[in-house]
């Protein structure tokens, strides 16, 4: 069995060496109790974790242990209805993944599984876990069972306590590069080649990004709307800056989505920051959104060195105050009045 065969099963862009770990430890029936899959947003964890699940509990897997896709579990498993599956995360316009969430977690893989089957456990974004939800996982990790599984999907493994850590088999996710993602969106995913560059440098290394803005419209022209908001803030005074900020937020948002949503505004924003650095030192063959470089240029003439790097100190400051429950419109007019 190739490395090449091996990676023919995966269904995401790039990270293959997770995959091959994970078949490999199936065939060898040497499955672990728990596992932490971690790194960058937007490299496919939680999508792989579903992967794993579905050739845990899968009635047909073939030779190198992927799910068929066909028999009635996986059917199951993809409809996200499986008995035997169960997914937790935070719940919307909440802060953690709460105690009771967890309790509830943890009575339902206790079960004995109706198919006689592998019992599989989802953490999806496992920072989110208060600390007395954390405590009740640790105890299950503590004494595991026969054929229970439980999967942490986490972008910061230091968030997660060193005793959890210390319980569980780590897989790294890494950032995949451009030329990859550029490839696989033409030959698997039948993007053009100017999608297919312009999304490959725009997501970063994160290939799941790339196939939101190639398979989400909606989803690319807002990334593009709050890309033009941080570009126009320099041509417009004040007021109109802060009806820009009122309208990129909305007026439907609140709580923990409208902290969501200007968190990823902010990144959004740090990440053009960073493109003006890379150009004011003559790098710009390194930026990510070329696809807005003659934009970008306009912007950066009117930026001196000073002026850009109190913006991106501005920047890193809006991200604690919303850290600090600041209010996500006052994080993001602290920006707009920074220029």
């Amino acid at each position: 069995m190739t490395s090449s065969d091996l990676k023919s099963g995966w269904s995401l862009i790039g990270n293959g060496h997770i995959f091959e770990f994970l078949v490999k430890s199936l065939a060898k029936n040497n499955v672990s109790g728990s596992y932490i899959f971690t790194g960058p947003a937007d490299l496919g964890k939680a999508t792989a974790a579903h992967f794993f699940a579905r050739s845990l509990v899968c009635d047909n897997t073939d030779s190198l242990k992927k799910p068929c896709g066909k028999c009635p579990t996986c059917i199951e498993a993809v409809k996200n209805i499986h008995s035997d599956i169960y997914l937790i995360e935070k719940l919307e316009d909440k802060k953690n993944i709460s105690i009771d969430q967890v309790r509830d977690f943890i009575r339902n893989l206790n079960m004995s599984s109706f198919l006689n089957s592998y019992k599989i456990g989802i953490i999806k974004s496992a920072e989110n876990l208060s600390q007395g939800a954390v405590n009740a996982l640790l105890k299950t990790l503590e004494e595991p069972k026969i054929k229970v599984v439980i999967i942490l999907t986490v972008t910061d493994l230091e968030a997660l306590p060193k005793t959890i850590i210390s319980r569980s088999q780590i897989l790294r996710f890494k950032a995949v590069a451009s030329n990859i993602i550029h490839d696989e969106l033409i030959k698997n995913y039948k993007a053009s080649r100017s999608q297919a560059k312009n999304f490959s440098r725009l997501c970063a290394g994160r290939p799941a990004l790339a196939l939101k803005f190639f398979q989400n419209e909606e989803y690319y022209k807002s990334y593009k709307a709050y890309v033009k908001s941080f570009i126009g803030l320099l041509d417009i005074d004040i007021n109109e800056r802060f009806s820009t900020i009122e309208n990129i937020l909305g007026k439907e948002a609140r709580g923990q989505e409208a902290v969501r949503l200007a968190a990823g505004i902010v990144d959004i924003w740090q990440n053009l920051a960073r493109d003006l650095m890379l150009m004011e030192l003559n790098l710009a063959d390194l930026i990510q959104h070329e696809a807005f470089i003659k934009d970008l240029a306009e912007v950066k003439s009117k930026l001196n060195l000073k002026a850009l790097l109190n913006l991106i100190n501005i920047l890193r400051q809006s991200r604690e105050y919303l850290a600090a429950n600041v209010s996500p419109r006052l994080a993001l007019e602290s920006v707009a009045v920074s220029f």
